[in-house]
């Protein structure tokens, strides 16, 4: 017969003369009804927390090449294989990353020269409007 919290709870003893105390049987089973509950609800965690590694362990076998196609060749996965994709997969991660790290210094030196070039055309721009100025200014005088 398989327990639960619940039947732990409703458990009922019969009234004896001189028998226990039924404040004190109460509170004991309601702390073994408790720990019962939690255990239980542990057992339920763990039991999704296999379920989502063997998912995980499924992808890699797929995507490794040891997937149910291959099973003869090699029937489980090894440790070895596990360790071997995950250099891969950040290998692979890494040279993106260096990709774009790249691709950002680049556009970054695109900006720099851009905002000089901006710069000494605001300069130029700049010393042109005070030529102007100054030779309207002058032109008024006469």
């Amino acid at each position: 017969m398989r327990l639960n919290h619940l039947d732990i709870l409703e458990q009922c003893f019969r009234d004896k003369f001189r028998g226990y105390s039924k404040q004190e049987v109460d509170m004991f089973l309601h702390l073994v009804a408790d720990d019962f509950k939690e255990m239980s609800e542990e057992i339920e965690n763990l039991k999704k927390k296999v379920e989502r590694k063997n998912e995980i362990i499924k992808d890699l076998k797929s995507q490794s090449g040891t997937g149910p196609q291959n099973d003869s060749a090699n029937p489980q996965i090894t440790q070895e294989i596990l360790k071997d994709k995950a250099r891969q997969v950040i290998r692979e991660v890494r040279e993106q990353a260096e990709i774009h790290k790249k691709k950002a210094q680049q556009e970054l030196s695109g900006l720099k020269k851009e905002i000089y070039k901006l710069t000494k055309d605001k300069s130029s721009l700049i010393q042109n409007i005070k030529k102007s100025a100054l030779e309207h200014l002058e032109h008024f005088k006469k």
